[in-house]
């Protein structure tokens, strides 16, 4: 419980710099095919502020092109890899995720298939 509140804190601290001037959406990948702010970097931040991490933290691809453009030279995809930290040890990751995980234990690729032999 203690390394999750430190998690939350380092967010806390890294999103509490951002000072919402947009720079971040004009590279984002994510945001350039969806079009909604909450899935812009700044969007992410501000709902990291208000710790709403669980709606959609697992939509950023972490190309850390927001870090490039942002003039407070905040770490963005550092406070997201936190944030989902913290969402598998509460257990609230998603489906997707906990898919993901089994077929790298189970086949060694995150697809669950077996490498063809040559």
């Amino acid at each position: 419980m203690i390394e999750s509140e430190n998690a939350k804190e380092e967010i806390r601290e890294i999103v509490g710099g951002c000072i919402k001037c947009g720079l971040c959406r004009s590279l984002c990948p994510v945001l350039r095919e969806l079009k909604e702010e909450q899935y812009s970097p700044r969007g992410k931040a501000m709902m990291l502020s208000d710790e709403s991490i669980e709606k959609i933290i697992y939509d950023c691809t972490l190309c850390k092109a927001c870090e490039k453009q942002c003039p407070a030279n905040l770490k963005l995809c550092k406070a997201f890899i936190h944030a989902r930290a913290v969402l598998v040890k509460q257990k609230k990751e998603i489906p997707e995720n906990r898919e993901m995980i089994k077929n790298l234990e189970k086949s060694g690729n995150m697809f669950g298939t077996l490498e063809e032999e040559n």
